[in-house]
């Protein structure tokens, strides 16, 4: 098999183990359903790969941030519609928190900072720490662009009309008022084009880059308060403001260390790969409570097996790269 159908497939699988499986949202048993895994596929895959192949083909620098936040509006939003619907079943303490306009905001901004890193942006980078021969390079031809398009626009009008609450094992389809869709569509439609009008813009920096170890601790950090802060404080009841305040701490913090250390002249990709680990290792130290807290069945060998991916990983960066 070529490098470059293994880079393929890569970004069509990838995203959907690391965004729905590690994270427990579908657990083996759930993955393995045909059906499931090919919805997931269309969505998490496709949005993945034409991220990726917009950031080569526009030579977006700082600006394919904004187009991994335009996916998780695609996804949450749109499809799933789990911005609005607070009976949706990933919400737990979060459902009604921070309602504003009909948004559920505390869990907006936090779905928003998941999939902008854990089912897009990680992804990526890992193939590029991978691949690097072509991390400059398209991978897809007019026509992989043109299916890739398709795919995931079937599934998520798909998933507008037909997805709502899951009530004694079948969909019950939600429909939130018209407006708020509406509003997803146009924020979309403004996070693509700013992210193609920036396309060249670039913010590098000088500034003393950190150590590994510490870009593995930001890594972790971030992920802690992407899902357990907001989490803790919704089921203690802490007023939403107090939480979406410290959610935007959160993000001014992240886009902080994104422009002084990832954008960094010096930056090296082991530094990269250990924000990488650190972000993962959260949702590794998790998997045991999904596996027995929780009774998804086969999450801590879930848990188990990224870990040692992540350690033959680190050998391989290492050796190729040096630290």
């Amino acid at each position: 098999m070529k490098s470059q159908t293994k880079l393929i497939l890569f970004l069509l699988i990838i995203p959907v183990l690391i965004g729905e499986l590690l994270c427990g949202s579908s657990p083996p048993l759930k993955l393995i359903n045909p059906v499931g895994f090919l919805m997931m596929f269309l969505i998490y895959g496709c949005g993945t790969i034409l991220i990726r192949e917009a950031k080569v083909r526009w030579n977006l620098q700082w600006s394919v941030i904004l187009l991994p936040v335009a996916y998780g509006i695609v996804e949450e939003g749109i499809l799933v519609k789990s911005f609005f619907n607070p009976a949706w079943g990933g919400l737990g303490a979060l459902s009604n928190y921070g309602v504003l306009f009909g948004f559920q905001m505390v869990w907006v901004i936090s779905l928003g900072m998941y999939h902008a890193t854990m089912s897009t942006l990680i992804p990526i980078a890992l193939s590029e720490l991978l691949w690097p021969e072509f991390s400059k390079k398209p991978i897809l031809k007019k026509r992989g662009i043109v299916w890739s398009i398709i795919g995931i626009s079937f599934i998520t009008l798909f998933g507008m009309f037909f997805f709502g609450t899951e009530v004694a094992g079948k969909m019950v389809p939600y429909y939130p008022n018209p407006l708020v869709l509406i509003f997803c569509f146009l924020i979309v439609g403004l996070l693509i084009f700013l992210a193609y009008k920036f396309k060249d813009s670039k913010k590098i920096s000088n500034t003393k880059l950190i150590s590994p170890k510490k870009f593995f601790i930001a890594g972790f950090l971030f992920m802690l308060f992407v899902f357990l802060v907001p989490n803790l404080f919704a089921s203690a009841k802490v007023p939403s403001v107090i939480t979406i305040l410290i959610q935007m701490i959160t993000i001014a913090l992240t886009l902080l260390f994104v422009f002084r250390q990832i954008y960094n002249e010096n930056l090296k990709e082991y530094s990269l790969f250990c924000l990488i680990f650190g972000s993962l290792f959260f949702w590794i130290l998790i998997t045991p409570i999904n596996e027995f807290v929780l009774h998804s069945f086969g999450m801590f060998s879930v848990g188990i097996v990224a870990f040692i991916l992540l350690l033959i990983m680190r050998k391989y960066v290492i050796k190729r790269f040096g630290k």
